[in-house]
């Protein structure tokens, strides 16, 4: 069947080998990174005492109705840090015994699908 598909055999076990995830979880963070990076540019340049840009208008305060808080870009902010921290986690799951055991696997299970959500909401945004 394989041959029929025109697949190739892979050089070793795919389970043992989880560089491809690791790949995909360092892809997310460097997306969520850099639109982070944005978010926070826009925050600081929306500072007051700055007053270069406007982030939107998303959140207003109770105490100041004049203020409009950048909750977008708060929330690119917020995302891309949450992945950077989950990548360490993803490059833990590298470190398996043997030819592969489920702490590394409920580790991918547990991070990556929080990291592929983060990443289409910051896209979103």
């Amino acid at each position: 069947m394989a041959q029929a598909l025109g697949l190739a055999v892979p050089p070793g076990p795919w389970h043992a080998a989880r560089d491809g995830m690791a790949e995909l979880a360092g892809w997310l963070s460097l997306v969520t990174g850099g639109l982070g990076k944005m978010g926070l540019d826009l925050i600081q340049l929306g500072q007051s005492e700055v007053g270069e840009v406007t982030a939107g208008t998303g959140g207003g305060s109770s105490t100041m109705p004049q203020k409009a808080n950048p909750v977008a870009a708060e929330a690119l902010v917020s995302l891309a840090r949450l992945n950077a921290g989950d990548l360490a986690g993803m490059h833990h799951a590298l470190i398996h015994a043997q030819e592969r055991d489920g702490t590394a696997l409920g580790l991918e299970w547990n991070i990556l699908p929080f990291m592929l959500e983060r990443t289409a909401a910051a896209l979103r945004i």
